[in-house]
């Protein structure tokens, strides 16, 4: 599962019935990161982190090279001066608008959203409704459970 689908699923569980907090991105964001990168699976790969690491670990995990260090500061791994000093590294290479072994993850198909979205369209569901249903706040919003070729209104 991407990061991107992690964290919307992270939505779905907490957010859909209740309100949450005041920072529903943080808690989507910690969601996804427990949810990928489970701490006591990784936290053993997360100890004395190095930049030659970080490829070999984005591979097995499946998620960024910045999700990672993320990972390593929020599991207390990292300090913040050594996560400044990663990031400045990540950014001397470029890799922090392209990073490498990108291309070896194979994109995600999100085949089962899009046909729980073709079914409830299917039985007379507006985006909107379907929107409401997967726990958007509005139709515009929903991208993920809609089919293909059917546009939010």
């Amino acid at each position: 599962m991407s990061q991107r689908m992690a964290h919307e699923l992270g939505h779905l569980v907490l957010h859909s019935n209740t309100l949450g907090s005041d920072d529903l991105e943080a808690e989507a964001n910690a969601f996804a990161a427990e949810f990928l990168m489970p701490a006591e699976l990784v936290r053993p790969s997360l100890r004395n982190l190095k930049l030659g690491r970080l490829l070999d670990l984005k591979r097995e995990y499946g998620v960024s090279m910045q999700a990672l260090v993320e990972r390593a500061y929020q599991l207390d791994l990292l300090s913040p001066t050594q996560r400044t000093s990663t990031y400045k590294l990540l950014s001397a290479k470029g890799w922090r608008t392209r990073e490498p072994g990108s291309d070896e993850i194979a994109p995600e198909v999100t085949a089962l959203a899009q046909a729980i979205g073709q079914s409830l369209s299917s039985r007379g569901l507006s985006p909107a409704e379907v929107a409401s249903i997967a726990g958007f706040s509005d139709a515009r919003h929903n991208s993920l459970f809609l089919p293909i070729g059917l546009r939010a209104v």
